[in-house]
């Protein structure tokens, strides 16, 4: 059944995602977020489809990780794209808080966003003369620290 599953999905003609995760070199930055051979307590999920996952979360319109989850676990064609096991399990929604933290703490993100940048540029899907900033507002998920605590 698991091979007629990715047979199946193999053939499918290829979504916006997966075209979109094709262009996306993450390898680097996923090699910096993986736990060294070493390290003790579970293996945890492969770097590379967390990054896909959140990326889908953003190409879809997925509003919150909590959805994100809810996505993965009904879609077996997403978990692919992500690179997830087919009919195996997937990420809770504190497997990516825990995976949020890490991105933080490494400047691998800002260095794909100018390898992005340049790569849009050499395609000329952007030519760089203008800069737009966007200021739309987000809105917090946590609570408000109490002023005598900053």
């Amino acid at each position: 059944m698991l091979i007629l599953l990715n047979l199946i999905i193999k053939f499918q003609q290829e979504t916006k995602l997966e075209m979109i995760l094709s262009q996306i070199d993450v390898s680097k930055f996923a090699n910096s977020l993986r736990k060294s051979s070493g390290s003790k307590g579970p293996k945890g999920y492969e770097p590379t489809s967390l990054i896909y996952a959140l990326i889908a979360m953003q190409v879809e319109k997925i509003q919150t990780i909590k959805d994100l989850v809810q996505k993965l676990k009904e879609n077996p064609v997403l978990r692919y794209c992500c690179g997830f096991e087919v009919l195996g399990k997937v990420p809770s929604e504190s497997n990516f808080s825990r995976f949020l933290d890490k991105l933080v703490e490494t400047d691998e993100l800002e260095k794909l966003f100018h390898e992005l940048v340049i790569k849009a540029k050499e395609l000329n899907i952007i030519d760089g003369d203008s800069i737009a900033i966007d200021s739309t507002k987000l809105n917090s998920y946590e609570a408000a620290k109490p002023k005598k605590l900053l």
